[in-house]
């Protein structure tokens, strides 16, 4: 895939699978996420129960996303960013670009916004170290 093609994909997604591994063990995880066109912005939830998440991810640590537009079986496209992430201050001068980013083009951002559950988001952001993007066209033959 081109670099207009990875930034469009990115672009209008909006979500896919973060992967982490602490120790030699993956966990992986659905995410929405924003692009700004240099950085993914991605925000966890501390509520839950168990937040295994929270285990494996840390300030530097080095994660996957893995984001797909699978239209059919031979129609699809799939990019592999890999990266250190950063956590975010709420309080700091990173957090209102990390709530517009997820705000523009997220999966979910905007009725999320509106619940109890944001007052307990982490915001990260990940730096994209490295870029795959593959894809296959369904050929149409006359």
């Amino acid at each position: 895939m081109n670099s207009n093609d990875i930034d469009d994909l990115l672009t209008s997604q909006g979500y896919g699978i973060l992967s982490l591994c602490r120790e030699g063990n993956p966990y992986s995880i659905p995410i929405s996420f924003g692009y700004d066109g240099e950085a993914i912005y991605f925000g966890l939830l501390e509520d839950s129960p168990e937040p295994t998440k929270f285990e494996f991810i840390g300030e530097g640590a080095t994660v996957r996303l893995l984001v797909t537009d699978i239209r059919g079986r031979f129609d699809w496209r799939s990019i592999a960013v890999t990266g250190s992430v950063e956590k975010l201050d709420s309080d700091g001068t990173d957090w209102e670009h990390f709530i517009d980013t997820l705000d523009d083009n997220a999966w979910f951002m905007r009725a999320f916004e509106h619940s109890d559950a944001i007052e307990s988001i982490q915001g990260w952001k990940l730096q994209m170290d490295e870029l795959r993007g593959l894809e296959r066209k369904e050929e149409v033959y006359d």
